[in-house]
């Protein structure tokens, strides 16, 4: 099923030819490559982090300014974006995780830390352009074989560059998930203290997990930015956090393709019925309300259990 839809995906732009419709994969794979990093540490590690659209906004915005002020490519100025998102993480992960926060404390001082890094950012103005943001001019490139060097321009072009990046952020959390280090983090989920007796290093573990998701979130903060052509505080906002809870919420947290369903659905809809920003987040409002209700398992949860049961 998984590669029908993948395989689908590959040949939609032979089929479709609105810009339109490819932008809105594009920005439906960028968010999903968010929603599904997001769930590797909230659905199967059982931690509330609000700090992830920090690591988003921080990376776009080094990346961004290395590419400018050096003139290197969008790959050179990704590396120290995701060298700062891992020192960031490292140091945010280890006050939470060493004080032993969980829940409710957990998503607190990882949603202060958030904010301090936007309050920062929208405030040194001499090098981030403070509130007034940045321009994006540059683009990625890529080189394949026997094309030589191809400059990530236009839309169908960012249509395959977006679904690769998406591509390679499931195949990191798929292989994370399967290997012993996925299952000391569902043993930590289910029960951290029979987890602890059991030998788990519970504090490593975390960490580690905390630490790859904020870096998926860095590689698709840097791609949204360049997509866009445009970076601001707004990135690193509570809003950024919701959303993406949102979308894991309502695709389901049990696994690893549910949240790019809520991506879709969340990214989508908002567009094709043209809605203003308050009607939007009211609409988010409803959806994750009416989720956590009536579908606890999220979309694909409660299909497979449907599934199951005929």
């Amino acid at each position: 099923m998984k590669w029908l839809a993948l395989a689908g995906l590959l040949v939609l732009p032979l089929a479709v030819h609105s810009n339109f419709v490819l932008t809105i994969f594009v920005f439906s794979f960028i968010l999903g490559m968010m929603a599904v990093s997001f769930n590797l540490i909230f659905g199967f590690t059982g931690q509330l982090s609000m700090f992830h659209a920090a690591a988003f906004g921080i990376s776009a915005y080094i990346t961004y300014l290395t590419v400018n002020w050096l003139h290197v490519s969008f790959w050179v100025g990704l590396l120290p974006a995701l060298a700062t998102v891992a020192i960031v993480s490292v140091l945010v992960g280890s006050i939470c995780f060493k004080f032993k926060l969980k829940a409710f404390y957990f998503a607190i001082v990882t949603l202060a830390f958030s904010e301090l890094a936007r309050l920062v950012i929208m405030n040194w103005n001499s090098v981030t352009n403070g509130t007034l943001g940045l321009m994006v001019l540059d683009k990625p490139t890529v080189g394949l074989p026997g094309l030589g060097t191809l400059t990530i321009n236009g839309t169908v072009a960012w249509y395959f560059f977006s679904l690769a990046g998406l591509v390679l952020t499931v195949a990191v959390c798929t292989l994370v998930l399967r290997s012993w280090i996925g299952r000391c983090f569902a043993a930590i989920r289910l029960d951290e203290d029979l987890a602890q007796t059991l030998g788990i290093d519970i504090f490593r573990y975390k960490l580690l997990s905390f630490l790859i998701a904020n870096l998926l979130a860095a590689l698709a903060g840097s791609m949204y930015g360049f997509y866009t052509g445009y970076i601001e505080p707004a990135y690193l906002g509570i809003n950024q956090s919701l959303d993406i809870i949102a979308m894991v919420l309502l695709g389901g947290r049990g696994s690893v393709t549910g949240p790019i369903v809520g991506a879709f659905v969340l990214t989508g809809l908002p567009h094709l019925i043209d809605l203003s920003g308050e009607a939007r987040a009211m609409l988010y409002g409803a959806i994750l309300i009416l989720t956590i209700l009536l579908l606890p398992r999220g979309l694909v949860g409660t299909f497979a259990s449907l599934r199951r049961a005929a």
